[in-house]
């Protein structure tokens, strides 16, 4: 295998803004009637990340090393925290224009709060506010649909699920596509029932709310690397050995710092060290492959602005 493309200087540079906002209104006859599985399908990882706040106290879920650097240097801490967890620099609606489909969402309850908030290291925005500007952007986007994947849910109560999902029914009423066929889920039915919204809740829960989809039904391979050759190779080895024709699939393009990597850049953040890299060879990785039952589905990046992403993902459509 050829060696995957190393950064250059236009590697920063962001994506030419194109209106990606009716792509799947503009899709081929052909394709409107394909299992939306089977299709490429662009979305952000961490979705929810540019409403973190870096006055917030550390979130459930981080890694012991996150709390106790913040006990012991305080808000110094944070800024530092802060630039390694923002995976997103645009809003959702930002996201939504741009051609995002696919949200990766974690959730926590908030000590003392009533709402639920978004957390990656640290507290973010309201959940019900951010689903309420994801039902605005349908509402003038009706052929538009949208995948909530909730993968991460920390500190919930059976009382957290029970409001969470009340109130998702509540924003999204009848646009919401409940639990069906997998098969069945092309654009053509979702078209013919008005639905815009597919719901996956990694929680048993699911199985008692046709409204939901269990998350089992949304595999996600993470190579859980700083690497990027290594990224590429874990990519490709899961997709020699071949997805399940009968879910969807997420391919996680991204690269995760450890602890080294952040001391070895102090002064930089994520997006600088390792999103600009993961993009150019996940592209490198995406060049030989197609969509279909066992292709290429959804595939997600930090910084879905940078270096022609979603462009990227959406010609495998044309393939």
């Amino acid at each position: 295998m050829a060696e995957p493309d190393q950064p250059d200087a236009a590697s920063s540079s962001s994506e030419t803004e194109r209106d990606y906002s009716n792509w799947m209104a503009n899709l081929s006859e052909k394709l409107c009637c394909e299992p939306l599985k089977n299709i490429a399908i662009p979305g952000s990882h961490n979705s929810f990340t540019s409403s973190l706040d870096v006055k917030s106290g550390v979130a459930p879920g981080s890694p012991d090393t996150i709390r106790n650097l913040v006990h012991f240097f305080g808000n110094k801490a944070k800024e530092i925290v802060y630039k390694w967890s923002v995976n997103q620099s645009l809003t959702l609606t930002e996201q939504l224009d741009r051609g995002i489909r696919y949200f990766d969402l974690r959730v926590s309850s908030c000590l003392g709060k009533e709402d639920l908030h978004f957390v990656h290291g640290l507290f973010a925005g309201k959940v019900v506010d951010a689903m309420n500007e994801i039902n605005t952007w349908l509402e003038s986007h009706p052929k538009e649909v949208v995948l909530l994947d909730f993968n991460h849910l920390f500190d919930m109560q059976d009382t957290h699920h029970t409001q969470l999902t009340k109130q998702l029914m509540e924003i999204f009423g009848s646009k919401i596509c409940p639990s069906i066929d997998v098969d069945g889920c092309a654009l053509n039915i979702l078209w013919e029932n008005q639905w815009q919204v597919i719901v996956f809740y990694h929680n048993d829960i699911a199985h008692s709310n046709h409204n939901l989809w269990h998350g089992s039904m949304i595999p996600s391979v993470w190579p859980r690397t700083p690497e990027a050759p290594k990224m590429v190779n874990i990519l490709e080895a899961y997709h020699t050995k071949g997805r399940n024709p009968d879910k969807f699939h997420v391919t996680q393009g991204v690269l995760t710092p450890t602890g080294t990597t952040i001391l070895a850049n102090i002064g930089r953040d994520l997006k600088s060290v390792c999103a600009i890299m993961a993009i150019r060879n996940l592209q490198f990785y995406l060049k030989d492959k197609t969509i279909g039952a066992k292709g290429v589905n959804i595939v997600i990046a930090d910084f879905i602005e940078l270096h022609d992403f979603v462009s990227s993902v959406l010609a495998l459509n044309d393939r």
